[in-house]
């Protein structure tokens, strides 16, 4: 039976690993309602304030995080308690994850929406989490359709095909290392089944969620938790 352990920060401190976060700017004011397409619209709402992009002029392609009005940055996505299971060891920590969001035209000329973690903190622990460092940034989250998702790469054609009306996406995100000073428990894998929920309250839903090896073999790991967006009140997709 596997039992459960704790991933956390570097020697207890609170370390964020970071990617660049791009500085795309947003338009102020909400999507156009009845929104039309055919492009996606992102929104978010942060202290009372509506922004949105459409994909016209400079938007489409670009990497956006926070609208630098708000102070810029990634949307921050936390839970307490996100349980991590492996052979031998486990426990649960405090999860913070800092990501932002794109759409863009595949090769094809289809809209595809991006999204990618570039910064992750984890609260200190047990005795674990001194030792333990989670890496392999930046992670992005990818279409399920595929027979093989590796490799997770800043590819359009790899994103998620856009659903106009959807408010929840399913998707596989990767590329997942976690190390410790006695060797890898998670080299160079990934999650199937990941839920992205947009609107108020958005959620990355983790529960019960295996890790696959890039041959799609399941590795014994697994995590549990769902993550609310805490840095904006909404981020929503039409």
């Amino acid at each position: 039976m596997n039992t459960r352990f704790l991933i956390s920060t570097f020697f207890g401190a609170g370390v964020w690993l970071i990617c660049s976060v791009a500085a795309a700017n947003w338009d102020t004011g909400a999507c156009p309602q009845p929104y039309t397409g055919p492009a996606p619209c992102f929104e978010t709402e942060i202290n009372g304030n509506t922004y949105h992009f459409n994909g016209g002029g400079g938007h489409a392609h670009d990497w956006h995080g926070l609208p630098a009005a708000e102070g810029g940055g990634g949307f921050e996505f936390s839970r307490d308690n996100v349980d991590f299971a492996c052979p031998s060891v486990s426990s649960s920590c405090n999860m913070n994850l800092s990501g932002e969001v794109k759409k863009c035209q595949d090769s094809t000329g289809a809209w595809r929406i991006g999204i990618r973690v570039g910064a992750l903190d984890l609260s200190p622990g047990d005795f674990l989490c001194n030792f333990v460092t989670m890496g392999g940034f930046p992670w992005y989250l990818k279409e399920t359709s595929s027979v093989n998702h590796c490799p997770f790469e800043d590819d359009c054609d790899g994103f998620i095909p856009y659903e106009p009306g959807a408010s929840a996406y399913t998707v596989s995100l990767g590329i997942v290392d976690l190390n410790a000073p006695f060797g890898p428990w998670i080299e160079g894998e990934h999650l199937h089944g990941v839920v992205f929920t947009s609107g108020r309250g958005a959620t990355l839903d983790l529960s019960n969620k295996m890790f696959f090896d890039c041959d799609e073999q399941e590795t014994g790991c697994s995590i549990d938790g769902i993550l609310s967006l805490d840095n904006a009140k909404s981020l929503d997709i039409y």
